[in-house]
């Protein structure tokens, strides 16, 4: 098929799709992996491609790759992702956006970040939020009328003013504890049905707008599934019920 010998999959975690290329023991350049993403996400209908790695500080290292070639710091739904279909209970991934913790149990999956991959900078603009939680996120918060938001517009728009581009997150407050997310995703350059980062940078805004991190759960709700973010001994952490996530062998 290609890579011969890596172990290859399809899989989603909150209908955010992806290949899996499980290259540990392969030696695999930038160059292939570039060549690889720019024609299988087409092909596989996918959104990006998270290869698997040894690493020297962590469990696994992940790389992700995008539809136009770019490489991504951070894949909050692809490494809850790689920890269900690699059964890691409790360890810890290395990306290029920092290391992340994974832990799972029979009904649930998380990830953790360390206050030392996380960063808030309110803008100009009012509402606006820039954060970085292993990826780079614009957030902003409305009060009504997200699924009219003209996400594909604004998110378009954005992009010329970051030279690496930029994800962007518009949420609206439901109910107690409760928001509504859409993401425009950058190197997709369309809005994707679900984003971890984006949860996580939400809660991040959240938390700044009522001047403290908050340690209730939140619950995120995307067109692809729900989120759960929450404070846990200086760490914000991430969390699917693991019925969430799917995946299938293709080689």
């Amino acid at each position: 098929m290609f890579f011969d010998g890596a172990k290859i999959y399809k899989g989603q975690c909150c209908e955010n799709r992806f290949l899996i290329v499980d290259c540990r023991g392969f030696v695999i350049d930038k160059k292939s992996k570039r060549y690889f993403s720019l024609n299988q996400i087409p092909r596989y209908h996918v959104d990006s491609v998270l290869f698997i790695e040894f690493s020297d500080y962590a469990d696994i290292r992940m790389e992700i790759f995008e539809q136009d070639g770019s490489e991504s710091n951070s894949c909050g739904n692809g490494m809850l992702l790689i920890a269900h279909l690699l059964n890691i209970d409790r360890g810890s991934i290395e990306t290029k956006g920092g290391m992340v913790a994974v832990a799972s149990d029979a009904k649930t999956m998380s990830t953790s970040m360390t206050a030392e991959c996380l960063s808030v900078e309110p803008l100009a603009d009012e509402g606006w939020m820039f954060i970085q939680a292993g990826e780079p996120h614009l957030v902003y918060l409305i009060s009504s009328g997200l699924e009219e938001f003209d996400l594909l517009g604004v998110g378009g728009s954005m992009q010329s003013r970051y030279s690496n581009g930029i994800n962007v997150d518009i949420i609206q407050k439901i109910g107690d504890r409760k928001y509504r997310i859409r993401t425009y995703e950058r190197g997709v350059f369309g809005e994707t049905l679900s984003c971890g980062t984006g949860s996580l940078s939400a809660y991040l805004a959240i938390s700044h707008f009522n001047g403290r991190i908050k340690r209730a759960q939140i619950e995120f709700q995307s067109s692809g599934g729900i989120h759960w973010v929450f404070e846990d001994d200086g760490k914000v952490c991430l969390q699917v019920s693991r019925r969430s996530c799917g995946f299938e062998a293709l080689q």
